[in-house]
């Protein structure tokens, strides 16, 4: 399942815990996207695999 980490909107601080730009506060990295504030998760784009 995606977390926090894996949204376009997220900076990491530390290995625990970043910001979310989206929502301007801070939030751990390990959390579930689905329990996102505001449902304002968006997932990074995918780079497609070489080979």
């Amino acid at each position: 399942m995606p977390t926090c980490q894996d949204c376009r909107f997220y900076t990491p601080l530390d290995e625990a815990k970043g910001e979310c730009f989206s929502l301007g506060f801070e939030v751990r990295g390990k959390t579930d996207s689905k329990k996102c504030p505001e449902r304002a998760f968006r997932p990074n784009k995918l780079r497609p695999k070489k080979g």
